[in-house]
C-alpha cells in the first residue's frame, strides 16, 4: 500500500502513516526495512500491514518522493496505486505511449537521422535520482555547514563513530535533548552514506549497463525507428505472402490453359494482371528492404555514436557524483557536529558531568577522538587506528590555545566552559603551579592567559610577569579575572 508518514519520533521510534483513504496505521521502528533512508515526517512510503489491518509490519521509502511538473508520473498516480512496481509499469506505459505517438507522426521512408529525445546528462541524473536528491542540499548548505572556525569540513567517515558517541552521551545525560533534535541531519547522512557505500562496492555500475537500461529506453525517436523496422518487416512478410499466393494463382491459371479450360483470352488477361501484381510486390519488397537496411544502419550508428558520448559524460558525472557525495557527507557531518557542539556547550548537564573531568576541549566528536587515542598503544595501532590518530594530530594543530591559572575548581569550570563555548577549535590549558605554567609558556603560543586574581598560594602579579617575559607569549593578552566577572566576560 502507498502512504505518507504523518508523525514519527526518532527518539521513541514510533509514528503513524496515512493512506489515500485517510486511514491511520501504526509504524514502529522495527517495521522499517529501508537501508537507504530513515523514516521522517512527510515521506512517501510503501507498506504492508498485519492481519488486523492497522499495524505496519513492513515499510520502506517509496522510490517516488517528488513529482515534477510535466513529469510522466503525478502524485495522484502515487495515491491510486499500491506499489512502486505498479507506478513503474505506469511510467513504462507512458513512455510507450510517447514512442507510439512519435512513431505515428514520423515518415520513416524519408527519415534522415535520429534525434535525441533526452540528453546523456539528464538520463544519468534520472538513473541516479536518489543520489542526486541526496546531495541537492549541498550548494545551499555549503557555507552554513562550515564550522564556526572557517575550517574545512570534518571527515565524516573518520569521525562517524565518535560523533555518534557524542550524541548518545548528550541525549543520555541531558533529558531536555532527544534524538529528534538530530533527525534531519541523520536522515541526510543516512542517504549520503548509503549512496557512497553503494558507489564504492557496486561493481555492476558501468556506462554500458546504464546506457542500455536508461539512455536507450528514454530515446523515443530511436524506439520509434525500432518499431518502424518491425512494421516494415511485417509488411515485407505480407508482401512475400502476397507473392506466394500470386504464384499459386499463376500455376492455377497455367493449369487451366494447359487443360484448355476457360476462355484463353480471359486467362491470358488474368495472368498478366497477376504478373503485374507480382512485379509491383517485388518492387515494393526491394524498397522495403532498402528502407529496413537504412533504418538498421541508422539505429546501429545511433547506438554506437551516442555511446561514445555517453561513456565520456557518464565517467565524468559518476566521478563527480562520488566526490560530491563524499563532500556532502563531510559537510552534513560537520553541521551535525556543530549542532552537538552548540547543544552540548549550552547544556548544564554536560557542564556538570562532562567538563568536571579532565577535559579541556569542546563537547564535539573530536574531543571523543582525543580520549580514544589517549588509550591507544601507539606502538601497536591498527591501520584504522593510525588513520584516526594522524587525523586528530592534524586537526589539533589548528587549536587556539588559552590558559587558566587558578587554584579554584569552580572558577576553572566556569571559565573553561565559557572559553570552549566560543569556538570548536579551542583548547584550554589549566595550571595551578608555577613550574608547570612556566614550562608551558616557553613551549606553547597562547591566545589569552586568564589569571585568577584570588590566588592563595601564588602571587597573581608574578604569574602575569612570568607569562609576559616568556619568548613565546610576548604578544599574548593577559587578563586578571575574578570569579564574579566570568559570566559577563567578553573576549
Amino acid at each position: 500500500m502507498h502512504g505518507k508518514i504523518l508523525r514519527y519520533s526518532t527518539q521513541t521510534k514510533n509514528g503513524v502513516v496515512t493512506n489515500a483513504s485517510k486511514k491511520i496505521f501504526e509504524l514502529r521502528g522495527n517495521s522499517w526495512h529501508d537501508p537507504k533512508m530513515l523514516p521522517s515526517v512527510g515521506m512517501l512510503v510503501e507498506f504492508r500491514c498485519d492481519d488486523n489491518g492497522y499495524t505496519i509490519v513492513d515499510c520502506k521509502a517509496s522510490s517516488y518522493q517528488k513529482f515534477p511538473e510535466g513529469g510522466l508520473i503525478r502524485e495522484i498516480d502515487f495515491w491510486r496505486t499500491n506499489t512502486d512496481d505498479e507506478l513503474k509499469a505506469k511510467e513504462a506505459d507512458a513512455k510507450a505511449a510517447i514512442a507510439k505517438k512519435i512513431f505515428s507522426q514520423t515518415n520513416y521512408l524519408k527519415l534522415a537521422s535520429i534525434e535525441l529525445s533526452v540528453s546523456a546528462q539528464n538520463c544519468i541524473k534520472d538513473f541516479f535520482r536518489d543520489e542526486f536528491n541526496a546531495i541537492a542540499f549541498l550548494d545551499a548548505q555549503k557555507e552554513n555547514a562550515q564550522s564556526s572556525d572557517s575550517q574545512p569540513p570534518l571527515n565524516y567517515l573518520i569521525i562517524k563513530p565518535f560523533l555518534q558517541k557524542a550524541i548518545d552521551y548528550l541525549v543520555y545525560n541531558d533529558k531536555h535533548i532527544t534524538m529528534d533534535n538530530f533527525a534531519n541531519e541523520m536522515q541526510i547522512l543516512k542517504q549520503l552514506e548509503y549512496s557512497y557505500n553503494h558507489f564504492k562496492t557496486n561493481v555492476n555500475i558501468n556506462a554500458s549497463k546504464i546506457y542500455k537500461e536508461c539512455f536507450l529506453d528514454a530515446q523515443y525517436n530511436y524506439r520509434g525507428v525500432l518499431r518502424a523496422i518491425e512494421v516494415f518487416n511485417e509488411k515485407k512478410l505480407q508482401i512475400e505472402n502476397k507473392i506466394r499466393v500470386c504464384n499459386m494463382e499463376l500455376r492455377s491459371i497455367q493449369s487451366k490453359v494447359d487443360a484448355k479450360k476457360g476462355d484463353p483470352k480471359l486467362l491470358a488477361t488474368k495472368k498478366q494482371e497477376v504478373l503485374g501484381i507480382i512485379a509491383k510486390a517485388k518492387n515494393d519488397s526491394r524498397t522495403i528492404d532498402s528502407v529496413i537496411a537504412r533504418l538498421k544502419e541508422m539505429s546501429e550508428n545511433f547506438v554506437k555514436d551516442n555511446f561514445k558520448v555517453f561513456e565520456v559524460v557518464f565517467n565524468k558525472m559518476y566521478q563527480l557524483l562520488i566526490n560530491k557525495t563524499k563532500e556532502a557527507l563531510d559537510i552534513c557531518g560537520t553541521r551535525l557536529d556543530d549542532k552537538v557542539f552548540t547543544l552540548g556547550m549550552d547544556s548544564q548537564a554536560i557542564k556538570n558531568t562532562f567538563f568536571r573531568q579532565n577535559i579541556n576541549t569542546p563537547f564535539c566528536a573530536m574531543t571523543f577522538i582525543e580520549h580514544h587515542i589517549r588509550r591507544l598503544n601507539k606502538a601497536k595501532m591498527s591501520n584504522n587506528e593510525s588513520v584516526v590518530f594522524n587525523y586528530y594530530q592534524r586537526y589539533a594543530k589548528n587549536y587556539t590555545n588559552y590558559v587558566i591559572f587558578s587554584e579554584n575548581d569552580a572558577f576553572v569550570l566556569d571559565l573553561k566552559c565559557k572559553i570552549l563555548a566560543k569556538a570548536k577549535l579551542s583548547c584550554v590549558h589549566i595550571f595551578s603551579k608555577d613550574i608547570e605554567y612556566f614550562t608551558a609558556m616557553n613551549r606553547i603560543k597562547f591566545e589569552i592567559c586568564f589569571v585568577d586574581s584570588d590566588l592563595k598560594l601564588t602571587n597573581p602579579k608574578n604569574v602575569l610577569k612570568t607569562g609576559i617575559s616568556s619568548k613565546m607569549n610576548k604578544e599574548t593578552k593577559f587578563v586578571l579575572l575574578k570569579a564574579n566577572e566570568i559570566k559577563s566576560l567578553e573576549f
